[in-house]
């Protein structure tokens, strides 16, 4: 039985859901989509013949999932240590989490199929690599968290995922379109419900406007686009006028970078190499740019890789130049690391180059507040996840917690509740792996170290701390910008994708005609001109 407590806005949605069967949920992030998600599954479990709700999730959010549905229902409860903190979650009669070891894992699949509990928790790494034991549990209901997971056609957790069947589907995210690209929705529908959309032949003619070469050029006829999805998804924002008053007010801000001497020499000489590659290609339009954006290249030989490679050292140089020296090291050493950071370090562009303007500005703000806010907690993202010791370093005076990629779920778990509960742990220091669907509402304000080319990953770092359940009425969002670097043109693109996905999501943001003009200034353009921004203020 469901024994937590719903908004208005939240009573109604459940309401629909349950009639449906099928549904997305699209609240904005931190709006409460699980709670009612367990109070959706709640009903259902209550009808006749219904057994056991599978609730696919990304690993880090496994235990968090499990200390929820402890608390927003009946079911007996038991406190687990994690590291040095405890959660209460469900017992194992009523909630089985796939996690552990192997051997660990094979038990619990078994444990499932002989007691069938209500609710069984599990990542969707766990669907792919444990698939033939996960297709044996036959679930009646079917909770996709994060959903945007399966946004990718050729991704085998998506062509896992859609081999699931069940009787009720709900699918939940925050940010169901992550790049501005409607095609996104697609598979996500899919797997909802596959007749909302219908073949993606007709679906592409109908809303993408391509080039030549297949690349998306425009995004049209977004308002249908947009009535047809809104019968089989519920959208809500933080902006709403029923959602607002249960929501902080979010202030978000700039803290502006200026590189120094050192720095601005290696910038311009790695950005010169950079336009080199693009000008071989002959233009930046048979580039794959999403996926050199976030990484999704292979950064080898190949042109594509190239870019990548280039591309990803301007950053780690903006971020901190130690991070470039070390991939030097890593790849000298058959270890990894980078043949371009390498090339860079015999060709001396990184002598001299060792403080990082960036750093040193945030750690100046960050003591600054720290020292005049003694209960402010601290959400600081960085991509660069070796950026993140040394933020620990410089800010030693204050205890810190990492939430990154290398963690297993229960140390993930271990860091949440420690930063949750300890008073003293000031500074919550995350990678991407920290930017889906976790809860932090004890933090007020967040520090974007670095940007992702993401709009949907951003707006995911962005509303960590931006929930129904904050403990404050106001939040702050402050981003670190390298001023006249691609950093501040990054900064454009997402205004544009932001734009698409609203168009898409909400019916608001396109042109008369219901277009989004994919407009974004070239990789070449941004550079050309953070150069020529950097030698006139030189």
């Amino acid at each position: 039985m469901f024994t937590g407590k719903l908004h208005p806005y939240q009573e109604q949605d459940v309401s629909r859901i349950v009639e449906r069967g099928s549904m997305l949920c699209a609240y904005s992030m931190g709006m409460g989509k699980t709670v009612l998600s367990i109070a959706v599954v709640e009903e259902w479990l209550a009808q006749e013949d219904v057994t056991t709700c599978m609730v696919v999730v990304p690993a880090s959010l496994k235990w968090q999932w499990a200390a929820a549905i402890a608390r927003f229902t009946d079911v007996p409860n038991k406190r687990r240590p994690v590291g040095r903190a405890f959660i209460d979650v469900p017992d194992d009669s009523a909630c089985i989490v796939v996690d552990g070891t192997k051997a660990q894992k094979e038990k619990q699949y078994r444990a499932i199929l002989e007691t069938r509990p209500d609710y069984v928790v599990l990542s969707y790494e766990s669907v792919v690599n444990d698939w033939r034991l996960v297709r044996k549990i036959r679930p009646d209901i079917l909770v996709g968290d994060e959903i945007s997971y399966v946004k990718s056609f050729r991704a085998q957790r998506t062509k896992k995922i859609k081999r699931l069947t069940a009787r009720f589907r709900l699918g939940l995210s925050g940010t169901v379109i992550d790049n501005g690209q409607p095609e996104e929705l697609f598979s996500i529908f899919e797997w909802i419900d596959e007749e909302v959309l219908g073949r993606w032949d007709l679906f592409d003619r109908a809303f993408i406007h391509r080039s030549r070469s297949g690349m998306p050029v425009a995004y049209r006829n977004l308002p249908l686009l947009h009535t047809k999805i809104s019968e089989t998804m519920i959208r809500r924002t933080y902006r709403d006028a029923d959602v607002a008053p249960y929501m902080p007010k979010v202030r978000e801000s700039v803290l502006p970078v200026r590189l120094g001497r050192q720095t601005l020499f290696a910038y311009e000489q790695i950005a010169q190499d950079l336009l080199k590659e693009l000008d071989k290609l002959g233009g930046a339009g048979s580039l794959d740019l999403a996926a050199v954006y976030a990484g999704r290249s292979d950064s080898g030989n190949s042109a594509q890789g190239r870019v990548m490679a280039r591309l990803s050292a301007l950053q780690m140089l903006i971020n901190h130049p130690e991070l470039l020296k070390d991939s030097a090291r890593f790849y000298a050493a058959g270890e990894g690391g980078s043949k371009y950071a390498a090339r860079l370090m015999e060709r001396g562009v990184l002598d001299d180059v060792d403080s990082s303007p960036k750093l040193d500005a945030v750690v100046r703000y960050l003591k600054k507040r720290l020292m005049a806010e003694p209960t402010l907690k601290v959400i600081l993202f960085s991509f660069n996840k070796g950026v993140l010791p040394r933020i620990a370093a410089a800010l030693s005076h204050w205890q810190a917690v990492y939430f990154t990629g290398d963690l297993s779920a229960k140390a993930k778990a271990e860091a949440r509740a420690i930063f949750a509960s300890e008073p003293q742990v000031r500074l919550f220091l995350a990678s991407d792996a920290g930017g889906y669907g976790l809860d932090i509402p004890e933090a007020s304000l967040l520090i974007n170290y670095d940007q992702r080319d993401s709009s949907g990953a951003m707006d995911q770092r962005n509303t960590r701390h931006v929930r129904a359940s904050s403990l404050f009425t106001e939040v702050e969002v402050v981003n670190v910008v390298a001023e006249e670097t691609i950093e501040e043109r990054r900064m454009e693109r997402l205004a544009v994708k932001r734009r698409t996905n609203s168009a898409i999501l909400d019916g608001r943001g396109a042109d008369e005609d219901g277009r989004v003009v994919n407009d974004v200034e070239s990789l070449r353009a941004n550079l050309t001109r953070s150069l020529s921004d950097l030698r006139h203020s030189a």
